[in-house]
Parts: C-alpha cells; structure tokens; sequence
C-alpha cells in the first residue's frame, strides 16, 4: 500500500476519532490541555525482556562534514548487514555519496541487496531524516543481486551513483545487503564526474572529526519485547527508548582503532512488542525527552493474524520537528482496544535525539486526566 495512502488513512482516522470524542461525555486524546496534564501524570515503567540485538551496522556519521572526497568509512563484513550513512558535503565540488563492496576471495560472489532508500540532499536536517524513514517504512524496494568480482569492486545500491550532492547538502540513506562470504563493504563521498571505482582504488582514507561518530556494531536490529502482559489496571506507563534499560550499541572503528559508541543508537531499527489484556481503549502517545525528533514509526495490531491492521505515522505529523526544547513535548499516536497485541517499528534517523517514550493511558485515566485539566482550564 502506498505509504500517501497510508497517511490518508489515518488521518481519516483521526478526525473521525476526534468527532466521536467531541461527543457528549468523550474526551479528546489530542486535546492539547490534556496531552499536557499526560505527560505530567505519575506513571510507571512497564518492565522490558532483555533485548535481542542481530544483524551488523555500519554507521558512517564522521567526518560528517567532509571537505574533500574520500573513503568515509568501511570494514569487512559478512551475512545479515545495514549501512546507514549521513553526512553533508563540504568540498567545493558536487559530488555522490556510494556504498562499495570489495571481494577479497578468488571467485566471484553475489551480494544480495534487500533494499537501498536515499533522501532527496537537502540543507535542512530534519526533513532529511523524516524523508529517509519514510522511505525506509514505505517497504516497496526491490530484493535484487549484485555481483562482485574476485579481487573487485562494485557498487551495492548503484542509484546512489546518480544522485549528486552541492556544497552545504546533507546526503542520508540506508543499504541493507546479505553478503555470503566476508567483503570489505565502505562508504566514499566521489567526485561527481568520477567513476566511482576507479575513484576508490585511490585509496583516499578520509579521518574522523572530534565527535568520531561512526563504527562497525552487532546490532542492527533491536527486538525488545515487553515482560509482562500490560492491562488497564496497571494504570499509565511508558515503554522508555534510549534509557536506562536500552543501551546504545558498543562496537568498533576499525579506521581509527578504537572502541565506538553509537550515540543515538542511529541505524538501528526497533522492533518493541506489547501484549494486552482486558478491557476497554488504550491510548498511545509519543513523548521525546533528548531533543528534536524528526521521523516515521510504524504500528502494527495482532501482527501475523487475519485481522492484522498496520499504520504508518510521522513524528510529528504536522510540523517539521517535535520536542526542540521541551521534555514535556507530546503527540497523539493512536487508540487501540485492550487484549491487542501491538508492535511498534522505528528506526532513529540522523540528527533526531533520545530519549523517546513511548506512552500508554487507560481510556478511564485519561477521563480523570481531561477532568483536572478542565478544572484548572
């Protein structure tokens, strides 16, 4: 389905949602006045399993200003693999930004390239991020081999060869690539009038900045299931991404030598799953608490069943960025009925910031909620 479709639906949703709660006796979970009381409300954290890290991420994030054309960064991997990228060009040429693969062994391998998104370079870092995520959680990119010379490069991803990118533009994207056998998979900023291989063969090693954002992690995927069943009882909580109990990934800069950690846990898509129980609406909500957020989750209800229903929802919205100076920042995601089991998808884009909390209020809480916040109204 067509993610624009997507949007469409639910925000049909939404205003039929906000006609039924503009009803006599109903209240508004968008309702800015109580959304404010929310985020203030005494609620508890709901209890997490062990996350279960797969998969391997190559972040590439420093320099993020690169003034000259170069290997940004690369290492060698195998199996199950992400490359996210971000960085802004600072050269005074155009150039592209390409994801390359060099096979080391005798023979000719076939790297299968599962999906390879880009954002449109632009000067404004949130758009760039919430572009990339949409594209990202549109899921329409075709599975497509790629395959690799012994003792050559090629290129994994090969539009990203076309896209060219001016001084002061930020250029973001994702490969997501399965690799048979280890290859030396690395990130280069080329010349726009360069071939690209021709170009890395130079071997033009680029250092990282002060902030020496970029690495090799296990981790690209983060499954994290909730402990226990959530009911309405239970009251408000929240499920509390990039806190005390979801460490960032830890993991290696191989072109620096050194340990790395991945601040912000970029690159890394979520995969939070919450069992319910009982009766009666639960309402979600959105609460970032690190800084500005800029991007796209994705809910799905009893996944795998008949009745699975699936949603796609910009963070925020209606603006560019939520939470720029303000841990109290809120937005309505969604209603849902308790005994669903929900899954949440997201992947941090570039430039956004945790924290993030995920909130969830019972449908009777929130009346109590509404009731003072019309009372001191």
């Amino acid at each position: 389905m067509n993610v624009k479709k997507l949007y469409r639906a639910v925000a049909a949703g939404l205003l039929m949602a906000g006609a039924l709660w503009g009803s006599a006796g109903a209240v508004d979970p968008a309702d800015p006045a109580v959304m404010g009381k929310v985020v203030r409300f005494p609620m508890k954290h709901i209890a997490m399993k062990d996350p279960v890290d797969t998969g391997t991420l190559i972040f590439s994030d420093s320099p993020e200003y690169p003034e000259r054309p170069g290997i940004l960064y690369g290492d060698k991997v195998s199996g199950d693999c992400r490359v996210y990228f971000y960085h802004m060009n600072q050269s005074w040429q155009t150039c592209n930004v390409v994801v390359m693969a060099y096979n080391p062994a005798d023979e000719p391998v076939d790297a299968v390239v599962k999906g390879c998104q880009y954002a449109r370079p632009s000067s404004s870092i949130y758009s760039v991020g919430k572009t990339l995520s949409t594209m990202y959680y549109e899921g329409d990119e075709t599975i497509h081999t790629v395959s690799v010379p012994a003792h050559g490069y090629a290129l994994l991803g090969e539009r990203l060869d076309h896209v060219v990118i001016w001084r002061g533009q930020l250029f973001s994207g994702i490969v997501d690539v399965e690799l048979p056998s280890p290859m030396y998979v690395s990130t280069i900023m080329v010349p726009s009038e360069e071939d690209p291989i021709a170009f890395v063969q130079k071997q033009i090693y680029l250092p990282s900045d002060s902030v020496k954002l970029r690495g090799t992690f296990t981790g690209k995927d983060r499954e994290w299931d909730a402990l226990f069943s959530y009911a309405p009882k239970d009251g408000p909580a929240y499920i509390k991404v990039g806190g005390e109990d979801d460490r960032y990934l830890v993991g290696r800069d191989v072109m620096d030598n050194r340990l790395s950690v991945n601040v912000g846990n970029y690159g890394v898509e979520y995969r939070i799953g919450l069992r319910t129980k009982g009766k009666g609406d639960l309402h979600l909500y959105f609460n970032p608490q690190g800084g500005e957020y800029a991007g796209v989750m994705e809910i799905t209800y009893n996944q795998g069943k008949k009745d699975e229903v699936r949603k796609i929802v910009e963070l925020p919205p209606h603006a560019l960025s939520i939470g720029k100076e303000d841990v109290y920042s809120m937005q309505y995601v969604d209603t849902f009925k308790a005994g669903t089991d929900m899954n949440i998808r997201f992947m941090p884009p570039g430039a956004a910031n945790l924290p993030v909390r995920f909130i969830i209020v019972p449908d009777e809480d929130l009346r109590s909620i509404a009731g003072e916040a019309k009372t001191d109204a």
